[in-house]
């Protein structure tokens, strides 16, 4: 598999069991829009609390409509069905029975329910922790397997960084940045510095402004929240070209026998991007009202959005009794011309999504920003190696137990054939 030309020696591989849990029953709809301004724990509001959430719902009506930047997630409701939350081990007749793809009442559920901007400040309180999204503090404890990883990220990397021609002119660039800039001026300065192109190794592929596809967003049916569909400004996953791609002609074939009723499960975007990892969100600081706070509201949803993809596969390995697991855990960066947050996010309790904050770069700083260029290198070359590895022997695994199950299916006679011998 070709490298990126400064590519690190291959990631440790680590395992982690995650799973799904089973759905809960859907709560009665929601018929009033301004839902996500007011207490769900109070079903009838006091006149003046009403007017006083409808005064607010009027007021962040018009402060989104000045503030929105080109890169926020999609804000409308969407009428794609939203799958519902699968069970942990039922088989895949009983998940199909659960799913919400084919819910008579799903539609009515949808527009019922309400979703906010994800510059809301209640955001957090509500559409992402009602749906089991968690953003926590920078000093919250790790998980072991999570915390190991991070370690492996902030590896030293054998190949060469920038020059000191290079690291000189990219400090340049942001005391120009400093003084006024658009996200479009921020997003080409950081291709040209931080992110490589893609198109450099056969294996991965990126997609700029495209939504995620539905059914791999979070959303639990008793919920009246509901998240944003993410629109992430970069997203990084797998080409699903099979000459000298990601995966192979038999594993691209595996990847249709996840979901019983979905055989494009994996698949997160309309232009083919499978099982992502790695999301970024720009903004610009210095008059242009970009905000790092939004920008990690929309990393924690799409976040989630990349973790049910890996949940999916990990359940069909579970369902052919195979020990193997692909670990799930995602990154996400969210910059703008001054700061870098980077955040790692991982599932926990079958139903659980986590996000939290590892690393902050001052970009004027100059070893910050190569160690910022370092990580991200180390995260792409991570998924580009161990990690497509792992989901490549997975699907492996997967094609080879379903060949047996058809195989053996095949030879056991059926009902007539030993009525018919009789």
């Amino acid at each position: 598999m070709q490298a990126f030309p400064d590519a690190s020696q291959r990631l440790v591989n680590r395992s982690q069991t995650l799973q799904q849990p089973e759905p809960r029953p859907p709560a009665p709809p929601y018929a009033s829009s301004l839902k996500d301004f007011v207490d769900p724990v109070r079903p009838h509001p006091s006149p003046e609390s009403l007017h006083e959430a409808v005064s607010e719902w009027l007021r962040s009506i018009g402060s989104d409509r000045e503030k929105r930047c080109r890169s926020d997630s999609h804000l409308h409701r969407s009428d794609d069905p939203v799958s519902r939350q699968l069970t942990r081990s039922a088989p895949a007749s009983t998940r199909s029975r659960t799913s919400r793809a084919d819910s008579g009442n799903d539609s009515n559920r949808s527009s019922a329910s309400s979703t906010a901007s994800v510059r809301n400040p209640r955001y957090r309180q509500t559409n992402l922790r009602f749906n089991h999204i968690h953003v926590l503090d920078a000093t919250s404890p790790l998980p072991d397997i999570v915390s190991g990883h991070i370690d492996s990220i902030r590896a030293p990397r054998d190949s060469p960084g920038l020059s000191s021609e290079e690291l000189n002119q990219a400090m340049y660039e942001v005391d120009v940045l400093a003084r006024g800039c658009d996200e479009d001026q921020v997003t080409k300065f950081l291709d040209d510095t931080i992110f490589p192109d893609p198109r450099t190794s056969t294996s991965l592929m990126s997609n700029s402004g495209t939504l995620i596809a539905q059914h791999l967003v979070p959303a639990d049916p008793a919920s009246p929240y509901r998240v944003t569909q993410p629109k992430p400004d970069r997203l990084f996953g797998y080409s699903e070209m099979t000459r000298q791609g990601a995966f192979t002609q038999p594993q691209l074939l595996a990847q249709t026998m996840l979901h019983p009723r979905n055989p494009d499960y994996p698949t997160a975007t309309s232009r083919g991007l499978r099982f992502p990892f790695f999301v970024i969100e720009f903004k610009a600081a210095g008059g242009t009202r970009g905000d790092l706070w939004v920008a990690t509201n929309q990393c924690a949803g799409a976040s989630a959005a990349c973790l049910n993809a890996i949940s999916q596969l990990n359940w069909a390995l579970q369902e052919y009794q195979s020990t193997q697991r692909v670990d799930n855990l995602s990154y996400c960066i969210a910059v703008d011309n001054n700061l870098a947050k980077l955040y790692i996010s991982w599932k926990e309790d079958d139903l659980s999504y986590y996000l939290q904050q590892v690393d902050t770069f001052v970009l004027s700083r100059p070893e910050e920003f190569e160690n910022f260029r370092r990580q991200v290198r180390n995260i792409l070359d991570w998924g580009k190696d161990a990690r497509l590895t792992q989901i490549g022997d997975a699907l492996d695994i997967i094609l080879e137990e379903h060949r047996k199950s058809a195989s053996e299916a095949a030879k056991s006679p059926s009902d007539g054939s030993v009525a018919s011998g009789k």
